[in-house]
């Protein structure tokens, strides 16, 4: 059985660094788009996909930990990965633009529950 190497995930010497490979990674997410937009037969603009690229990396703008935003590149590489080499289903690259997008809040059956109205 031949052996594996494992990857190495690469860290960030700086921020400066983690800024450098964050910028790379939102530049190749933006140049894929419309092979991305080919692949799964999406029926939206170019510029939905594009603004929900924008703000997933928005979301993550002031993180200040060099640790926590190489963490978040490779989460983001892996992402782009799954997406570009159509590893994902059709439904899963659908439910970034789900209008009915919320925060996880806490369980209103639970809470009524719990205090016994349920």
């Amino acid at each position: 059985m031949p052996l594996i190497e494992p990857m190495v995930t690469r860290t960030s010497t700086s921020m400066a660094d983690a800024r450098q490979r964050a910028i790379h990674l939102y530049r190749l997410w933006q140049k894929n788009v419309p092979q991305i937009m080919i692949d799964y037969h999406l029926c939206m603009p170019q510029s939905v996909v594009r603004a929900k690229i924008r703000e997933n990396f928005e979301k993550n703008r002031y993180v200040s930990d060099p640790r926590v935003i190489d963490v978040l590149l490779f989460k983001g590489r892996i992402e782009f990965d799954e997406t570009y080499n159509v590893w994902k289903q059709y439904s899963h690259v659908l439910r970034y633009f789900d209008a009915n997008e919320k925060d996880p809040e806490s369980d209103k059956f639970i809470d009524k529950f719990i205090e016994g109205r349920a």
